[in-house]
């Protein structure tokens, strides 16, 4: 028996989102059902690229951040 899965990263706006970073969640998706967990980091927007689902840049906090998740 075959098993899909599969992980995404991704910003989670709030509703009274003001500006500044957003944390960041994982969805684990397997068999069609998901799950959705806090990484506990957050991360601006401005710098986070959703198609990769990293941080984006070459600085310190950035390599950190993706060494992480």
């Amino acid at each position: 028996m075959k098993t899909n899965f599969s992980l995404l990263f991704y910003l989670k706006k709030r509703n009274k989102y003001e500006g500044g970073a957003l944390p960041i969640y994982l969805r684990i998706t397997a068999d069609g059902k998901r799950v959705e967990i806090t990484t506990n980091r957050t991360c601006e927007p401005s710098r986070w690229n959703s198609k990769a689902g990293r941080m984006s840049g070459n600085k310190e906090d950035a390599r950190d951040l993706n060494a992480y998740l």
